[in-house]
């Protein structure tokens, strides 16, 4: 059997019987394997190399390549820059070398010994990449770039003919195309879970085949490699263009890449065969695992999730270290999906301040984990996606899946399809025995913080029966200061309006009455279309600085008013609650005034139920009216006095409502609020028999 000279091919069997020929390559080419200690980010590095691979031969392509410095290797002592540098200076020292193809080609394979297979194929090609790229590089500009022609100069490339070295460049390139399609073979195969399909000895022996191929691809795109690099020198080194030799180099590369396009075809049916096989059983195998309620723990499900082909899939952005699904054991896991950029900046913040940032935080931190899944709009991942997760994900105090882009997609579709996400994101709740408990929490999330622990369905629907309307409702998780204001009873004023002429007057006529002696904190929170516009900004920026309500904050106001009557709607479709109704039409008529850009102020005490809410008219009555309330608020509070008034001049709306408080001598009588309309009711004695005594 001879190894050692052209590379012209010759016709196998379409058996999977193995010739001698081949079984002396996968022989030799394990003895060169030592394990599969090192991993290569081999779909970010293959995407680059492909872009280098697909310019060098149009360069009329639109360039879109990712940097290196997003390319991980793991369980390597040197770097991936370091490693491809090596290699390719490896691969010009073999074209020198006078021992014959297979030998050198053994050469290669010994340096990457310790990589899996995707990561030869794909290393070695990357490394093949940088030198013929620039030689292309160098051929393609010299005529009208002085870099270029003083290289050329110095490479020997001036004279060259490119119309005699078409037929050796085209065969060439046909070679390349082979290289990389039969790589991305290698690399889909390696990244499949095939331990899902491996049930009998059948299943073992059509595997055992399928690797035999993986072993003969790796072979061959490494020898086809030293082939081309080699054909490269040659040129450098030729003084004048020799037909003959051009024909007969580009004939080896002709028969070489014949070679390969037959090794690619019966790979990629393989291929094809076990991602068909798998994808369902996946799927199937996923569905099953979310419903059966009699698991242990969440550890099967977050293997098939995230750790089919790494016992380290996901990334802790506070230490930078890489972690195992081990870490969440016996945690509330709550899965973050979302496009690569995340959530809008308001949204992102609010999440932020309510979780990581929240006081309350610190007490059941250990008992839950949220952990980031981008998912990309299309089947690849764009450059832009790339750095958006990049930074993100180093940045954000959360876990996130360590590289999103090697999903299996019937995860994907497991996520699109049973938990419906589209383009907006899901916080997808799974128990600490990996049940889902609500498919989406990031409502109840961003209006209560850690309080909706363990933030499933039950939850939510047990905070709106404890809820009640009022200002700690509307303003709680958006400013730490308002919320001491709360929480230590004072009054409070919330302003709403798109007009900063009307803003800047009720400004005004509150700065008169708090020079007279009202106790009154004012937050103007302008209205829900106006907060992008810039003067506006600038206005509520200035008008609130005293009460430190930025800008962001007013933003957090809205976004929680709307994250409120989405949870109250959400609840009340699973399962009514109590004050349903009142809650839903508190916080639609809020939403609603200021959808019709009518002028508001909402006056409330404290995290009192009692509140009051003024629109256009009223307000200037509130104002006009002022020697009318003040003197009634030592009596009916501040709030009560505004709305005795306000019931004298409009009328109030019919209430029937009686309480009973029972006699104790002794007793001081005083003044007693309605629990619904809130005015004061009017006393009244009852005598009730007791005929017990």
């Amino acid at each position: 059997m001879e190894l050692s000279g052209n590379d012209s091919f010759t016709p196998q069997s379409s058996s999977t019987q193995l010739s001698i020929e081949q079984e002396f390559i996968i022989s030799k080419t394990l003895l060169t394997h030592e394990s599969d200690m090192i991993r290569v980010d081999c779909k970010i590095l293959f995407q680059a190399m492909e872009n280098v691979m697909l310019y060098a031969s149009n360069s009329n392509n639109t360039v879109d390549v990712n940097a290196l410095d997003s390319i991980e290797s793991f369980a390597a002592k040197e770097t991936l820059e370091h490693a491809i540098y090596k290699l390719s200076r490896a691969i010009l020292c073999e074209c020198h070398n006078t021992t014959d193809m297979h030998a050198r080609t053994i050469v290669l394979l010994e340096m990457l010994g310790n990589y899996r297979w995707d990561a030869k194929v794909v290393l070695i090609l990357t490394a093949f990449a940088i030198s013929y790229g620039e030689f292309r590089l160098i051929l393609e500009v010299y005529s009208h770039n002085a870099l270029a022609a003083s290289l050329a100069v110095l490479k020997n490339l001036c004279w060259r003919n490119s119309e005699a070295l078409r037929p050796q460049f085209k065969a060439m390139e046909m070679l390349i195309k082979e290289m990389v399609e039969l790589a991305k073979c290698v690399v889909r195969f390696e990244g499949l879970p095939l331990q899902l399909v491996l049930h009998d000895d059948h299943a073992c022996t059509l595997m055992a085949d399928a690797k035999s191929k993986i072993y003969l691809a790796t072979y061959w795109i490494f020898r086809s490699t030293l082939t081309s690099a080699s054909q490269i020198t040659d040129l450098i080194a030729m003084n004048q263009e020799n037909s003959n030799t051009t024909v007969n180099a580009a004939w080896g590369l002709s028969s070489l890449a014949l070679r390969l396009s037959r090794l690619c075809s019966s790979l990629r049916m393989q291929v094809d065969a076990y991602q068909e096989q798998i994808e369902p059983k996946l799927y199937e195998k996923l569905t099953v695992l979310l419903e059966d309620h009699t698991k242990v723990d969440n550890q099967e499900l977050l293997h098939l999730f995230f750790s089919l082909n790494d016992d380290l899939p996901l990334k802790d952005s506070s230490s930078r270290e890489k972690v195992g699904i081990s870490t969440l054991k016996h945690k509330v896991v709550m899965l973050l999906v979302s496009k690569p950029d995340l959530l809008p900046i308001e949204q992102t913040l609010l999440l932020l301040h309510q979780t990581h940032e929240h006081p309350d935080n610190k007490n059941i931190e250990q008992d839950y984990e949220i952990m980031w899944v981008p998912i990309s709009s299309s089947e690849t991942w764009t450059l832009d996606e790339h750095i958006s997760f990049d930074y993100l994900s180093n940045s954000l105090p959360w876990l996130s899946i360590m590289q999103p882009w090697l999903l299996n997609s019937s995860i994907v579709k497991m996520i699109r399809h049973e938990w419906k996400f589209g383009a907006r994101p899901l916080l997808v709740v799974l128990d600490p025995l990996g049940s889902v408990s609500n498919y989406n929490a990031i409502d109840m999330v961003l209006i209560w913080g850690p309080k909706a622990f363990p933030f499933s369905d039950s939850r939510e629907k047990e905070l709106w029966e404890e809820e009640n309307w009022n200002l700690k409702l509307m303003l709680d998780g958006t400013d730490h200061f308002l919320t001491k204001m709360v929480e230590g009873g004072e009054n409070i004023c919330i302003c709403g309006s798109g007009n900063l002429e009307w803003i800047n007057e009720f400004d005004s006529r509150i700065k008169k009455l708090k020079n007279a002696g009202l106790q009154l904190q004012v937050i103007y929170v302008g209205s829900r279309n106006s907060v992008e516009n810039e003067s506006m900004r600038t206005t509520l920026a200035d008008i609130n600085k005293d009460s430190s309500f930025t800008p962001i904050k007013v933003q957090f106001f809205w976004l929680r008013l709307e994250k409120i009557k989405d949870s109250i709607l959400r609840a009340g479709h699973i399962q009514t609650f109590a004050n349903y109704e009142t809650m839903l039409e508190r916080v639609s008529e809020l939403l609603d005034t200021d959808d019709d850009n009518t002028n508001w102020a909402v006056f409330g005490c404290g995290s009192s139920n009692d509140f009051v809410m003024l629109k256009g008219n009223k307000i200037v009555e509130f104002f006009d009216r002022v020697p009318d309330w003040a003197k009634k608020v030592a009596a009916l509070g501040f709030v009560g006095a505004i709305r005795s008034v306000d019931d004298e001049v409009n009328g109030a709306v019919a209430c029937d409502h009686t309480t009973e408080v029972p006699y104790d001598e002794g007793m001081v009588q005083g003044t007693v609020v309605c629990d619904k309309c809130k005015r004061v009711m009017r006393r009244s004695i009852v005598y009730k028999c007791d005929g017990s005594k």
